[in-house]
């Protein structure tokens, strides 16, 4: 009688076992709360990256703790512009590393736009007073402001269920 219940613990051990090994026992993952980096003091302008990053606090602040990002950039577009970012370290964006790749996007942005436009902007020399930036139509259609006139106050990071990390960004003239 002992061997025999020996035999039959044995067996279910090791049905147990090859059952764990092949199924999947990890949560699927789930969309983290969203976090706001603030950006006081006047906040980024987007067109003067080395005196926005001197004047930032904590630059050196871990503020997107992951390797990989979209920055969705929305405004002043009329198609937004999704853009994968890589941080310099696999700890993640610091708080200077964010605000040079923001400014740097959204150079290459405005750039796109008169080099895909048939309606090239007014030079601002050229405007009536008080005029913003006239509308183009390039790939991400800018109306409104010059780059010289964003600010960035915010930026907020979500990482969705899928694992992908977005980066949306409070831009405002």
């Amino acid at each position: 009688m002992w061997p025999v219940s020996f035999v039959l613990i044995a067996i279910v051990v090791a049905a147990a076992w090859w059952l764990i090994a092949k199924l999947r026992v990890s949560r699927t993952m789930m969309a983290m709360m969203t976090t706001r980096i603030a950006f006081p003091d006047g906040g980024v302008r987007l067109n003067d990256c080395a005196g926005s990053v001197a004047k930032l606090s904590n630059p050196e602040e871990i503020v997107v703790p992951f390797e990989h990002a979209v920055l969705v950039i929305t405004y002043p577009l009329s198609t937004p512009a999704t853009i994968a970012i890589d941080a310099a370290f696999p700890i993640g964006f610091t708080r200077s590393e964010l605000v040079k790749t923001v400014c740097e996007e959204y150079a290459n942005v405005y750039e796109a736009e008169e080099a895909t436009a048939h309606t090239k902007t007014i030079p601002p020399g050229e405007r009536t007073i008080g005029a913003h930036r006239n509308r183009t139509d390039g790939v991400y259609g800018i109306w409104g402001y010059d780059l010289e006139k964003l600010v960035m106050r915010a930026a907020r990071w979500t990482r969705n269920a899928d694992g992908t990390v977005t980066i949306d960004l409070h831009i405002d003239s």
